[in-house]
């Protein structure tokens, strides 16, 4: 059978990186004696698949992932047992029962919202940070400076912005709300979006981002945009 879930993860271990929060996770498993499916081959490891990554230094709500069970286990039992064992900073939040047949969460990611918070260097406004927020939501193109395989290129990620808005602003702090597109391909990064407000009010500073949602098609269990 397969348990589908989300985990929280807050400041304490914004910096655990996707490999680290990986093995975490395992040890939990372990120590919750999960009745864990594991792979085939010379080197067997446990069935987990995550929605997507998480950016280090970023925290969230609710991240998701699959867990391959060898038994059955309910899903009230399985939040239990692992938060029982889980470190200080993360905790499973939610699990469900699926269906062998259910295509993998990679496949059904659509989106993704964010709080993004601006520490800038020097005093703005609700009205200045609006303004800007317009200037980026008006622009057809919004070009930014991206890592790609093959190195840094420009590219618009206008398109990847679906709605955005200012939740607050004053002295030298702003919080935006930002959803964007995210799917295996790709999508919205909060810091190439951090980055674009930052010119856009021609100013420096440092930020972080908090992963509010992940957005899903194809299952009702999930959340979905609509």
């Amino acid at each position: 059978m397969k348990i589908i879930a989300a985990f929280e993860k807050t400041k304490e271990l914004s910096y655990t990186s996707h490999l680290d929060v990986q093995r975490t996770l395992q040890r939990a498993f372990r120590r919750a004696e999960l009745p864990l499916a594991y792979s085939n081959g010379f080197n067997p490891h446990p069935k987990l698949s995550f929605a997507t990554a998480l950016a280090t230094g970023y925290t969230s709500d609710g991240e998701w992932l699959e867990i391959g069970l060898a038994e059955p286990l309910s899903p009230e039992d399985f939040l239990n047992r692992v938060n029982a064992v889980m470190p200080y900073g993360m905790r499973f939040v939610s699990a469900f029962t699926a269906d062998d047949s259910m295509t993998t969460l990679s496949k059904m990611i659509v989106a993704a919202r964010y709080e993004i918070t601006l520490y800038t260097d020097a005093e703005t406004d609700l009205e200045s940070v609006q303004a800007a927020l317009r200037s980026i939501m008006d622009s057809g193109e919004v070009i930014v400076e991206k890592k790609t395989k093959s190195g840094i290129k420009p590219a618009n990620i206008r398109p990847e912005i679906l709605e955005a808005e200012v939740l607050s602003a004053s002295d030298t702090i702003a919080k935006i709300a930002v959803l964007g597109t995210l799917t295996a391909a790709g999508g919205l990064r909060a810091e190439t979006f951090a980055r674009a407000l930052f010119d856009r009010l021609n100013l420096s500073g440092r930020f972080t981002a908090h992963r509010t949602v992940l957005y899903f098609e194809g299952c009702r269990e999930l959340p979905c945009l609509s």
